[in-house]
C-alpha cells in the first residue's frame, strides 16, 4: 500500500464508523421492527469486489465473516463497521423519512445519508474510490482532493451533531451542509 493511501484509508474508515453511528441511531428504532429486508446480501459483494471498500473494511476488526449468500448481514444487521458500499448509506427507507418531525429533519437525514458516498465521489477522474477497480489506480488517488471532500463531509456531521444537540440551525450551516446536498429553498427563510 502506498504511503498517500494509508492515510486515506485511516481517515475514511473512522469517519464511515462516526456517520454509521449516527446513521443507526435514526434508523434502528424502524430496522428493529421491521418485517421488509432493506440489506440485501447482493449489496455486500461490492464491498468484495471494490479494493478500496475492502482495504478499508480490513483495517477494521467486523462483528462477523463474509458468507456466500448472506454477504455481510446477520440477524442483528450488517457486520460491518467500514467499508460499506455507498448504497447502504444512501437509502432513505420511506418509514423512517415519513417517521421524521418535519422538512428540516428530513433534509438533515438526506445530507447525512450522503456523507460518506460524498467524500469518495470523483477520486480519480469522474468515478468514485469504490469503484476504482484496479488496485494499481488507487495509487493515483490524491490525498488532497479526498481531503477536501473529507473536511465537507466532516464539517456538514458537525452541523448535523449540533442540530441534534441544541435544535438550532444557524443561517451559516447552510453553505456547508449545501456542499453535500443543495438546500431546499422551501427552508430558506
Amino acid at each position: 500500500m502506498n504511503a498517500e493511501l494509508r492515510p486515506i484509508l485511516v481517515e475514511y474508515a473512522a469517519f464511515e464508523t462516526a456517520v454509521r453511528r449516527q446513521i443507526s441511531e435514526l434508523c434502528a428504532p424502524h430496522c428493529s421492527v421491521c418485517a421488509l429486508v432493506c440489506c440485501r446480501p447482493e449489496f455486500c459483494r461490492e464491498n468484495i469486489d471494490s479494493p478500496f471498500l475492502k482495504l478499508s473494511s480490513s483495517r477494521i476488526q467486523q462483528n462477523a465473516a463474509y458468507r456466500a449468500g448472506h454477504g455481510w448481514l446477520t440477524s442483528s444487521g450488517c457486520a460491518l463497521s467500514a467499508g460499506r458500499p455507498p448504497v447502504c448509506y444512501q437509502f432513505n427507507c420511506d418509514k423512517i423519512i415519513d417517521a421524521l418531525p418535519d422538512n428540516l429533519n428530513r433534509y438533515l437525514a438526506r445530507v447525512l445519508s450522503d456523507l460518506v458516498p460524498h467524500i469518495g465521489k470523483r477520486a480519480l477522474g469522474d468515478r468514485h474510490l469504490a469503484e476504482i477497480m484496479d488496485p494499481a489506480q488507487l495509487k493515483k488517488v490524491k490525498h488532497g482532493r479526498f481531503g477536501k471532500r473529507l473536511g465537507e463531509a466532516r464539517n456538514a456531521l458537525q452541523v448535523i451533531q449540533s442540530y441534534k444537540r441544541h435544535g438550532f440551525l444557524p443561517a451559516s450551516a447552510r453553505t456547508i451542509l449545501s456542499k453535500i446536498a443543495p438546500f431546499p429553498p422551501s427552508l430558506a427563510g
